[in-house]
């Protein structure tokens, strides 16, 4: 491919070495053997550190590999879905690791908030909101139940398409989701949950609460999805500042 001076536009290394990677290293590893360092990497192939943590950052937000925190770089699970901390809705999650995301619709109607709600989503309580129940899936297999509920008004005062990306359609509203406070807690699965998820009554997963808030600050989605354990996964990076200690 020329690139209009009369040379051909050149691969960047870091792309492949993430092919080489995956053809020389990966194909080798069972799921979760630590890789080779990056200094190991480096010197097999002749380049250097910034080019091998670029091929080794790709791989990781492709889900190939996953990192942990003083400890390596392992190769990850096709199986599990791992989610890190970027702000993402579920479709993105899928679609960004190669599944296609969809939706069971369990229920969409308009409802009064409650006083908890109400006071999350500040507003005023008995507030038309937007309650969306559904069964996420990932290439057509049950990934998570999800619960959403929303301001009526910031929905453009309709309900939302149960199949699209409830991201997207706050877009199109013009409250694009821009931060969010989120709490992750283990459960044990109803009868009801297992049922739509396909697992035994009683099956550990992860139940994910999250507050969004537009790019003013307003609260625009509350939203609780409980995530099957053996199918998701959450990867943190925490630091030590200066001033923490052992005691």
């Amino acid at each position: 491919m020329a690139d209009g001076s009369g040379g051909a536009l050149t691969r960047p290394k870091y792309l492949e070495l993430a092919d080489s990677l995956r053809a020389d290293v990966l194909s080798g590893l069972d799921f979760h053997e630590a890789i080779p360092t990056e200094r190991e990497l480096q010197k097999t192939y002749g380049v250097s550190r910034a080019t091998v943590r670029r091929a080794l950052a790709r791989l990781i937000d492709e889900g190939v590999l996953y990192s942990v925190r003083g400890s390596g770089t392992y190769l990850a699970d096709p199986s599990l879905i791992r989610k890190d901390l970027r702000l993402t809705s579920f479709s993105q999650d899928m679609s960004q690791r190669g599944h296609t995301p969809d939706s069971t619709p369990l229920g969409c109607d308009i409802v009064a908030a409650p006083e908890r709600l109400a006071e999350q989503l500040s507003i005023a309580v008995g507030s038309q909101i937007v309650r969306l129940h559904r069964l996420r899936l990932a290439d057509g297999a049950p990934m998570a139940l999800e619960i959403a509920h929303l301001p009526l008004d910031v929905l453009g005062g309709r309900l939302p398409d149960p199949h699209a990306s409830l991201d997207q359609h706050l877009i199109e509203c013009g409250h694009r989701a821009e931060s969010a406070y989120q709490s992750i807690r283990a459960v044990n699965l109803t009868a009801e949950e297992a049922g739509h998820l396909l697992q035994p009554v009683g099956a550990a997963a992860l139940r994910v609460a999250r507050l969004a808030f537009d790019g003013r600050g307003r609260p625009v989605e509350q939203t609780e999805t409980t995530y099957r354990a053996d199918r998701y996964g959450f990867d943190l990076t925490v630091i030590r500042t200066p001033k923490d200690h052992l005691s």
